[in-house]
């Protein structure tokens, strides 16, 4: 066989090969992969959260009954961070550390709080 031809094969493999292994292209990140609903024991008593993560393991939304109703929070990109995560939504919000899929039943609560910022809930820890 010719060098040539040697080398086409060869770039040809590489090619098929890469085309295969290739990622399937981006996580979207609003797509709800997971859901994991968490106890927790705070200071003005007990709070139950259903967390809903993406599929790189990120917090889309939180959900848990306050005052009466079930609120529906979203995860605030603009403010949460590598040592915090916000959500917020309506004028509800809960802060608390950085929450992933992986971490999500060890994670602890700072505050949950009202519209009209009254603390729900503060110092919550997972059940």
């Amino acid at each position: 066989m010719n060098i040539a031809k040697t080398l086409s094969i060869l770039a040809l493999t590489v090619i098929a090969g890469s085309a295969i292994a290739a990622p399937r292209g981006p996580i979207n990140a609003k797509k709800i992969t997971s859901t994991q609903t968490v106890n927790y024991t705070c200071q003005q008593g007990r709070v139950a959260v259903k967390y809903n993560f993406n599929g790189a393991g990120i917090p889309v939304t939180a959900a848990a009954k306050l005052n009466g109703a079930t609120r529906v929070m979203q995860y605030d990109l603009n403010k949460s961070d590598n040592v915090d995560t916000i959500f917020g939504g309506r004028g509800y919000g809960i802060s608390m550390e950085m929450l992933t899929s992986k971490n999500a039943r060890k994670a602890n609560i700072a505050t949950i709080t009202s519209p009209n910022d009254e603390i729900l809930f503060k110092d919550c820890a997972p059940r």
